[in-house]
Protein backbone atom coordinates (compact mmCIF):
# COMPACT_ATOMS: atom_id res chain seq x y z
CA UNK A 1 0.00 0.00 0.00
CA UNK A 2 2.99 2.18 0.66
CA UNK A 3 4.65 1.69 -2.30
CA UNK A 4 1.55 2.45 -4.08
CA UNK A 5 0.76 5.95 -2.45
CA UNK A 6 4.47 6.60 -3.27
CA UNK A 7 4.42 5.80 -6.99
CA UNK A 8 0.55 8.00 -7.04
CA UNK A 9 2.76 10.69 -5.38
CA UNK A 10 5.91 10.53 -8.03
CA UNK A 11 3.39 10.64 -10.94
CA UNK A 12 1.73 13.30 -9.37
CA UNK A 13 4.77 15.67 -8.96
CA UNK A 14 5.74 14.68 -12.56
CA UNK A 15 2.41 16.33 -13.77
CA UNK A 16 3.50 18.99 -11.93
CA UNK A 17 6.81 19.81 -12.90
CA UNK A 18 9.31 16.83 -13.98
CA UNK A 19 12.07 18.59 -13.15
CA UNK A 20 10.83 19.32 -9.28
CA UNK A 21 10.03 15.27 -9.34
CA UNK A 22 13.90 14.67 -10.91
CA UNK A 23 15.56 16.85 -8.06
CA UNK A 24 13.31 15.48 -5.15
CA UNK A 25 13.39 11.76 -6.40
CA UNK A 26 17.47 12.16 -6.05
CA UNK A 27 16.26 12.69 -2.14
CA UNK A 28 14.12 10.33 -2.12
CA UNK A 29 15.82 8.85 1.24
CA UNK A 30 15.29 11.66 2.99
CA UNK A 31 12.15 12.40 2.05
CA UNK A 32 11.35 8.75 2.71
CA UNK A 33 13.25 9.58 6.56
CA UNK A 34 11.21 12.57 6.58
CA UNK A 35 7.98 10.73 6.11
CA UNK A 36 8.14 7.33 8.41
CA UNK A 37 9.63 10.22 11.23
CA UNK A 38 7.02 12.13 10.38
CA UNK A 39 4.13 9.49 10.84
CA UNK A 40 6.23 7.68 13.97
CA UNK A 41 6.34 11.47 15.15
CA UNK A 42 2.31 11.76 15.13
CA UNK A 43 1.93 8.60 16.49
CA UNK A 44 4.03 9.89 19.47
CA UNK A 45 2.79 13.14 19.94
CA UNK A 46 -0.72 12.00 19.51
CA UNK A 47 -0.07 9.54 22.03
CA UNK A 48 1.39 12.09 24.33
CA UNK A 49 -1.66 14.51 23.94
CA UNK A 50 -3.68 11.20 24.53
CA UNK A 51 -2.05 10.64 28.16
CA UNK A 52 -0.90 13.76 29.18
CA UNK A 53 -3.19 15.96 27.76
CA UNK A 54 -6.76 13.88 28.21
CA UNK A 55 -5.98 11.21 30.40
CA UNK A 56 -3.84 13.50 32.86
CA UNK A 57 -0.68 11.06 33.51
CA UNK A 58 1.98 13.35 34.53
CA UNK A 59 4.63 14.24 31.97
CA UNK A 60 7.53 11.29 32.42
CA UNK A 61 5.12 7.90 32.31
CA UNK A 62 2.56 9.90 29.40
CA UNK A 63 6.25 10.42 27.27
CA UNK A 64 7.46 6.58 28.07
CA UNK A 65 4.15 5.55 26.44
CA UNK A 66 4.32 7.55 23.53
CA UNK A 67 7.59 7.05 22.70
CA UNK A 68 7.20 2.87 22.48
CA UNK A 69 4.01 3.43 20.44
CA UNK A 70 6.09 5.61 18.09
CA UNK A 71 9.19 3.26 18.38
CA UNK A 72 7.00 0.24 17.02
CA UNK A 73 6.09 2.90 13.82
CA UNK A 74 9.26 4.09 13.32
CA UNK A 75 11.25 0.89 13.02
CA UNK A 76 8.59 -0.71 11.02
CA UNK A 77 8.84 1.95 8.39
CA UNK A 78 12.10 2.88 8.72
CA UNK A 79 13.49 -1.25 8.14
CA UNK A 80 11.14 -1.68 5.66
CA UNK A 81 9.91 1.24 3.51
CA UNK A 82 12.67 4.40 3.74
CA UNK A 83 16.01 1.90 3.90
CA UNK A 84 13.92 -1.09 2.07
CA UNK A 85 15.34 -3.51 3.90
CA UNK A 86 12.85 -6.39 3.05
CA UNK A 87 15.52 -9.35 4.44
CA UNK A 88 13.61 -11.06 7.99
CA UNK A 89 17.28 -12.59 8.50
CA UNK A 90 18.62 -9.83 10.17
CA UNK A 91 15.22 -8.67 11.89
CA UNK A 92 16.17 -9.61 15.61
CA UNK A 93 19.62 -8.40 15.16
CA UNK A 94 18.67 -4.74 13.69
CA UNK A 95 15.73 -4.66 15.75
CA UNK A 96 17.85 -4.91 18.70
CA UNK A 97 20.24 -2.29 17.54
CA UNK A 98 17.13 -0.20 17.14
CA UNK A 99 15.99 -0.71 20.00
CA UNK A 100 19.62 0.22 21.89
CA UNK A 101 19.48 3.30 19.89
CA UNK A 102 15.89 4.43 20.58
CA UNK A 103 16.53 3.42 24.34
CA UNK A 104 19.78 5.89 24.28
CA UNK A 105 16.98 7.96 22.64
CA UNK A 106 14.32 7.19 25.03
CA UNK A 107 16.45 8.59 27.69
CA UNK A 108 17.66 12.05 26.00
CA UNK A 109 14.01 12.26 24.83
CA UNK A 110 13.13 12.72 28.91
CA UNK A 111 16.00 14.60 30.00
CA UNK A 112 15.42 16.83 27.18
CA UNK A 113 12.06 17.21 27.99
CA UNK A 114 12.42 17.71 31.70
CA UNK A 115 14.37 20.54 31.12
CA UNK A 116 12.78 22.01 28.31
CA UNK A 117 9.34 21.89 30.33
CA UNK A 118 10.22 22.09 33.42
CA UNK A 119 13.26 23.93 33.81
CA UNK A 120 12.92 26.30 31.17
CA UNK A 121 8.86 25.90 30.62
CA UNK A 122 8.29 25.33 27.25
CA UNK A 123 4.95 24.26 25.96
CA UNK A 124 5.06 20.12 26.38
CA UNK A 125 4.20 19.64 22.91
CA UNK A 126 6.42 22.66 21.28
CA UNK A 127 9.29 20.84 23.38
CA UNK A 128 8.35 17.01 21.99
CA UNK A 129 8.50 18.86 18.22
CA UNK A 130 12.09 20.05 18.88
CA UNK A 131 13.54 17.05 20.83
CA UNK A 132 12.57 14.74 18.23
CA UNK A 133 13.83 16.49 15.16
CA UNK A 134 16.78 16.95 16.47
CA UNK A 135 17.15 13.49 17.64
CA UNK A 136 15.68 12.15 14.13
CA UNK A 137 18.54 13.97 12.36
CA UNK A 138 21.25 13.03 14.49
CA UNK A 139 20.01 9.05 14.75
CA UNK A 140 19.36 9.12 10.55
CA UNK A 141 23.03 8.77 10.50
CA UNK A 142 23.17 5.93 12.45
CA UNK A 143 20.26 3.82 11.17
CA UNK A 144 22.17 4.18 7.45
CA UNK A 145 25.55 3.57 8.42
CA UNK A 146 24.82 0.64 11.33
CA UNK A 147 21.56 -0.74 11.39
CA UNK A 148 19.96 -0.91 7.72
CA UNK A 149 23.29 -0.36 6.11
CA UNK A 150 23.17 -2.13 2.30
CA UNK A 151 25.60 -5.04 1.80
CA UNK A 152 27.90 -4.75 -1.52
Amino acid sequence: MIRSLEQRFWQFVNILSPRAREILFKRRLALAYIVAGGSAATVDIGTLYLFKGILGFTIIPAVAVAFFAGFCVSFIFQKFWTFEDTSIDKVHAQATLYFIVSTFNFFLNIALMYFLVAVLQVWYIFAKILVSGGIAFITFFIYRIFIFKRSP
